[in-house]
């Protein structure tokens, strides 16, 4: 498409995704699209001699990243949960029809899901698709979209953000993902990893005697400096004995104590803490509870606990949950 078909795709972009856009705040749509649209009219017209052009959307680790084809088709490839696996508490049911609906394929390549746009689609159109595959499918915050461009080198299997990284499965040069990056044609989880659980009641099955036998410890050593932290590294519920009172203080891991989660702690999701009892920062930069012994035992504490983990952070059991204590890592 020429740098004037651009130009008069953009002129156009307020009326056209508004309109396929309905369900996203007018104003908050025509910034995003503008955005989208010069990132995707920059990548076509700077030429690079020997590298490609990149632009990247995303929200979190919410992403579509596209790329011109030699063809002048766009390609565009939307996160997937093989590199990123905490996505799969997002594309699920509903979220992973609707992301088939809007046209997107899964590539068994990387596990993105992957659409290819016509050279000859309007610019309006093409930002439309980006902006509802963001929204609808992974309920993406429009109005908190980051763009960038970049130029990598035209390789066949450039590399990629390695899936222990941020916007794992991106193609991204940056020295300080090297260390990490895929530099390989495809990638498959290593099939040491452990499964992802379905459930806080699987979670529970997984974790529960180990979590409940913590739990005890610092009961036991009531009078004692003891503490433990479960790290589910999206997230991490921490407790420590109380005194005088009888009873366990526990904290649940909140965006003021770490700024990335503020992505993961949706309204949703901090309303099941309220439900479970857990208040508002304030006493403490996380959310905080205590259990009195006379109330709470060590099984149901530790039940709460790893629910809370599941149900609000979204840990699935991919990643093994670290054990911190006042000793060091137990596991």
């Amino acid at each position: 498409m020429s740098e004037f078909g651009y130009r008069l795709g953009l002129a156009a972009l307020a009326a056209v995704v508004i309109g396929y856009c309905g369900a996203i705040d007018p104003g908050v749509a025509q910034t995003a699209g503008s955005r989208i649209g010069e990132a995707l009219q920059n990548i076509t017209t700077l030429v690079r001699p020997g590298r490609v052009g990149y632009a990247t959307f995303w929200d979190g680790n919410k992403y579509v990243q596209c790329r011109r084809l030699p063809s002048h088709e766009l390609r565009c490839e939307a996160a997937g949960a093989s590199m990123q696996p905490s996505l799969r508490n997002v594309l699920a049911g509903d979220r992973l029809s609707r992301l088939a609906a809007l046209g997107w394929v899964l590539d068994p390549h990387f596990g993105n899901y992957v659409q290819t746009f016509a050279a000859d689609m309007p610019t309006a159109r093409v930002i439309d698709h980006i902006l509802r595959v963001l929204t609808e499918a992974y309920a993406a915050n429009a109005a908190e979209l980051e763009v960038e461009t970049t130029w990598i080198a035209d390789v066949p299997c450039p590399p990629r953000n390695g899936p222990t990284q941020n916007l794992a499965g991106i193609v991204n040069d940056a020295p300080a993902m090297q260390t990490t990056a895929v530099h390989a044609c495809s990638y498959a989880p290593s099939p040491k990893a452990p499964q992802a659980v379905g459930s806080a009641a699987e979670l529970v099955a997984l974790y529960g005697a180990t979590v409940t036998a913590e739990i005890q410890r610092l009961r036991i050593n009531f009078t004692r400096r003891v503490h433990v932290v479960f790290d589910a590294g999206i997230g991490y519920v921490q407790c420590m004995p109380e005194t005088p009172s009888p009873a366990l203080y526990c904290e649940a891991q909140s965006a003021e104590s770490w700024a990335p989660l503020a992505t993961i702690l949706t309204p949703d999701r901090v309303s099941r803490l309220h439900n479970a009892g857990y208040a508002d920062p304030g006493r403490a930069p996380n959310y905080w509870k205590s259990y009195p012994f006379d109330k709470f035992n060590d099984t149901s504490i530790a039940d709460e606990l790893l629910t809370i983990l599941h149900d609000v952070y979204g840990y699935a059991g991919v990643t093994r949950l670290k054990i911190l204590t006042e000793a060091g890592r137990a596991q």
